[in-house]
């Protein structure tokens, strides 16, 4: 009889458990309403400038949509480069019909030597609709390619004044 009432008692603790466990689980999200899914997009690069100035970084891009596509989009953290990038591809975005929603979508820009692939060409991670993640090479560094061999430090002579 102990046995019982013990296996019983367990068993509401878990059942409360979970209970109160489902009712925080919802507490972080901005909206109640399911999240759409995503049924047309650009395809997210890695800008150039920020490519050549080895700029890499997280990017929070809030949107509210419609029920059908994004109608507003406001930047909450990030580089410049990288911001600007995000914002523009995510108002590409087109939703499956749902009931108008606002959420923040991730942006993560990667720089990663010796990725496979075609070095020009970005690995694109979708964990649509709240995640994108861009992955390329680096540029490697531009040098001056014909530094001036007169002086021992490559530096070029003043110019003389008349």
């Amino acid at each position: 009889m102990k046995n019982k009432s013990l296996t019983r008692f367990s068993l509401s603790a878990l059942i409360m458990l979970s209970i109160i466990s489902m009712g925080y689980s919802g507490a972080g999200q901005q909206s109640k309403v399911a999240l759409p899914r995503v049924a047309a997009a650009s395809v997210p690069l890695y800008p150039p400038l920020a490519r050549a100035t080895h700029v890499e970084g997280t990017v929070h891009v809030k949107i509210n949509t419609d029920g059908r596509r994004v109608v507003a989009t406001h930047v909450e953290d990030g580089h410049g480069l990288l911001a600007e990038a995000a914002e523009k591809n995510v108002q590409t975005w087109e939703f499956q019909i749902h009931e108008p929603t606002s959420f923040i979508v991730t942006y993560r820009y990667k720089l990663v030597p010796g990725l496979k692939g075609d070095p020009e060409n970005p690995e694109v991670i979708l964990r649509l609709p709240t995640e994108v993640e861009v992955r390329i090479m680096p540029k490697p560094p531009i040098l001056d390619p014909a530094p001036d061999r007169g002086s021992k430090d490559g530096a070029r002579p003043a110019p003389p004044t008349h």
